[in-house]
């Protein structure tokens, strides 16, 4: 049998002090990872405090300043207090701990010093690591070693019974489990395994690696004689920092394979000796900044207390356990056995790589974990991949309650579409482009006739943004930047495909047909350039473009620095693209390809961090003007702002209907098509593209990410942005794919497609101003096509506008041009 969860920990004093209470809101205040969305990825790699991250940096610019080793002469005392706080945490003597690169590193060393030979026995826990796992099976393989697994009880933690059993079976060279898996949140009783192998003789090695940091561990009350653990996980320390821990007296028995002048002395040519403590397991090149950072988080969590951050974290993961496992189609596979930090499960008919990339969309952030990081358990319980959540400090109910709603929306959007593939089914009708083709699961927008139960509030905001797409993200962060006190409302989850922001790629390029675009080009390439300096992201791949049009085009692509060229120049700069007879292209060096996801990603982040509230599914049932302010009318409240940015993309008519006969919503299908990517549709033979073609104009982008050559064609029928939208059919790929072979002979098939909505006015033009009539609010719409290229660029422009500080260069755009006559 098992023993109890709380086995695993260390002992306790026979009347201990409560824990205190943790402070999350202090804990988020110092930790700006905690307001880019909602991290539940501890035991991958902890969010850092702000601390933390200064130790490391402050150290680095030391040792540009001074040299690497003056500076770390100079940081020795500070490096050598890590120890000191190294040994504290694990109850372990000074001269017991080593500082080393990772975990596996501690453990390779440990496990080599050893020096196993034929025969020897290894017990090992089937909650071992992979990287453990894969040592102990090459040891077996080249030296004859026998690695034995141990049964777990009906706990899911090792059989107590069976591991006194085996030790009594004969001699046994080392016992090792890891206290918690990467695979589930089993807590193995550690303290319960440490007493039999020291009552037995045999040495005991603790892989803490993901029990550092939320469960209290100390050796001595444990009884391991050796232990590894990382910095990065729930010590909230750098990558790239570990722990080894050897007691004596085993320490001065063991002496590592491959000595190194940091832990022995050369003492005459053929002969050295090893340092006396556990440095000997250390290299003497090292990583001080990181180390320095490692300390800093130790002294972190010294302050906090492991007994109230152990507390915090394992009322959080215990709430988390429930309310996921009360979820229809959820199933949490965490073993009787779990406590602490780590809640894993499984969603019926999904892989869980693709849970974690729907929420990761939602701004909600974990791992998928397979079975071949943790073949011993994974196998034996029939689980191929599974979902790992674990909370830490920084998470509050708040995460738990974005977590759990957004399993339970990804959970009934699968359920939809599991019953409209079974209603094809039942039909015998599965063809694409049937008059009632299958649609996209999509929540239906609420009918602004039918609002929800309100409230109002009293509050007046310097302003809201509505729709939370590039333009929309832009205009958010800009306005937080200067101060303003902003709210974004998104009527979908963030990161949703319903609109005109989703999707891997947009592309970027100087070549526009009329000079009234220039300045506005140069301002969306700076623009991008601040973006990706302000969220440290590479946000543009700058590839070069080719635009191919028929020579007699009445309105030809021109712009700064691009350059016509004749089909065969630009066979040469583009192998991979073949013009038609009689085309020409113009040639923009300076073109490429956009990172949309990420874009996303960085504006909303840089949004928050700059204090802007974000909130998502909350749809606007309408607005109005109240003297020099607006009242806006959501699903819940009534709210109040000084000025209401629109950035509604194809439901913009119906938030402005005066606008609605000079709009026109389009469906655009775009698909992927096989392609080598170190072929001539890879970045070594195609850029970004577009050649004005019979099928239409169609544009796409190398294979460059791993799914193909990415390919549309700009035009496609009207379309209710209200409605269903369905899959590409058969007919819509047919003549896309006819459209690619006519210019790109190498593309294979189709391999996935994807439909978004375009926003079109007569003249191509934007709509961003004021909206006639009404000063007080702002709209940014109808980019018809190729608006995101310039969404950085609009949306400072809207916080210009909000902030009375006058555009006349984008007078082009105005949505006053529509109106000639006046105010509608």
């Amino acid at each position: 049998m098992s023993a109890p969860v709380t086995a695993g920990t260390a002992a306790s004093p026979p009347n201990p002090a409560p824990p205190r209470t943790l402070n999350v809101a202090s804990e988020r205040a110092r930790t700006p990872g905690s307001f880019t969305g909602h991290h539940f990825n501890s035991a991958g790699a902890a969010l850092l405090a702000n601390g933390t991250v200064e130790a490391v940096i402050d150290h680095l610019r030391a040792e540009s300043l001074s040299g690497g080793y003056e500076a770390a002469k100079h940081a020795a005392p500070a490096l050598e207090a890590v120890y000191a706080r190294t040994a504290e945490l694990l109850g372990a003597g000074l001269e017991e701990v080593a500082l080393v690169e990772s975990a596996t590193a501690g453990w390779q060393r440990a496990v080599s010093a050893l020096r196993l030979r034929p025969g020897d026995r290894v017990l090992a826990a089937r909650s071992s690591y992979v990287s453990s796992a894969l040592h102990l099976l090459s040891v077996e393989r080249d030296h004859g070693v026998l690695v034995e697994l141990l049964p777990n009880g009906p706990d899911g933690a090792v059989d107590l019974e069976a591991l006194e059993a085996a030790l009594r079976a004969g001699p046994a060279a080392l016992v090792t489990a890891a206290h918690v898996p990467t695979s589930s949140g089993l807590v193995e009783p550690a303290a319960a395994i440490g007493a039999l192998a020291g009552a037995h003789g045999v040495p005991f090695l603790l892989d803490a690696t993901q029990s550092l940091g939320q469960l209290p561990v100390d050796m001595g009350a444990i009884g391991c004689d050796l232990l590894i653990g990382t910095g990065r996980k729930f010590l909230r320390g750098p990558r790239g920092t570990g722990l080894l821990a050897v007691r004596r007296p085993l320490l001065d028995r063991l002496a590592p394979e491959a000595p190194d002048v940091r832990g022995a002395r050369w003492t005459a040519e053929r002969s050295w000796e090893l340092v006396p403590d556990a440095k000997r397991f250390e290299l003497w090149e090292a990583a001080h900044a990181l180390r320095l950072g490692l300390g800093a988080a130790l002294t972190d969590l010294a302050t906090l207390g492991v007994d109230t951050v152990a507390q915090h974290l394992a009322t959080l993961a215990a709430s988390l356990r429930e309310r996921l496992a009360a979820l229809p189609g959820v199933h949490v596979t965490d073993p009787p056995a779990a406590g602490g930090a780590i809640v894993t499960f499984v969603v019926d008919g999904m892989d869980a790589s693709e849970v974690q990339r729907q929420l990761d969309y939602r701004r909600v952030h974990l791992i998928a974990v397979p079975a071949g990081h943790g073949r011993w358990d994974m196998d034996h319980r029939g689980l191929t991949k599974v979902v790992r959540a674990s909370v830490h400090v920084y998470n509050d109910e708040d995460d738990l309650d974005a977590l759990v709603e957004a399993v339970r929306e990804i959970v009934c959007l699968k359920g939809r579409d599991t019953a409209s593939a079974a209603g094809q089914r039942e039909t015998g009708d599965t063809r694409r482009g049937n008059a009632e083709p299958e649609v996209d699961p999509a929540p239906p927008t609420p009918s602004p006739a039918t609002p929800p139960v309100q409230h109002t509030s009293h509050h007046c905001h310097d302003a809201i943004v509505v729709g939370l797409g590039v333009h929309g993200s832009a205009a958010l962060r800009h306005l937080a930047a200067r101060g303003l006190d902003v709210l974004g409302l998104e009527q979908y989850g963030l990161h949703h495909d319903l609109g005109s922001s989703h999707g891997a790629t947009r592309m970027i390029r100087r070549a526009y047909p009329h000079p009234d675009w220039d300045a506005l080009v140069d301002t969306a390439y700076r623009a991008w350039t601040e973006l990706e300096g302000a969220s440290k992201t590479q946000l543009l791949d700058i590839t070069g473009g080719l635009y191919a049009a028929p020579k007699d085009r009445p309105d030809p692509l021109r712009g700064p620095g691009c350059r016509q060229v004749d089909g065969e120049e630009a066979a040469r700069i583009f192998p991979g693209l073949q013009l038609p007879p009689g085309f020409t292209a113009v040639h923009d060096p300076r073109a490429g390809i956009i990172d949309a996801q990420e874009t996303l990603r960085a504006q909303l982040t840089l949004a928050e961090r700059s204090g802007a509230h974000l909130h998502d599914h909350a749809p606007v049932f309408g607005w109005e003007p109240d003297g020099d302010e607006v009242v806006v009318r959501t699903g819940k409240a009534v709210l109040r702002t000084r000025r209401l940015v629109l950035c509604t993309g194809p439901w913009t008519a119906a938030h402005v209907p005066a606008l609605a006969p000079h709009l026109t919503v389009t469906r655009i299908v775009n698909a992927y098509f096989a392609a080598d990517p170190a072929g001539p549709l890879g970045p070594s033979g195609l850029g970004s593209f577009s050649v004005d073609l019979p099928q239409g104009l169609l544009y796409g982008f190398p294979a460059a990410d791993g799914r193909g050559l990415k390919a549309g064609l700009d035009s496609g029928p009207p379309w209710d942005p209200q409605a269903p939208r369905p899959e590409a059919t058969d007919e819509e790929l047919a003549l896309l794919a006819e459209a690619v072979a006519q210019v790109l002979p190498g593309a294979g098939p189709v391999t996935e497609s994807l439909t978004c909505l375009y926003t079109m006015t007569a003249d191509r033009r934007f709509i961003v101003g004021e909206v006639p009539g009404v000063p007080q609010v702002v709209v940014a719409s109808a980019c018809s096509g190729h608006g995101f290229k310039f969404g950085p660029a609009i949306g400072e422009a809207l916080a210009d506008l909000v902030c009375g500080i006058a555009r006349p260069d984008l007078d082009f755009l105005s949505p006053a041009r529509l109106f000639p006559g006046g105010t509608p």
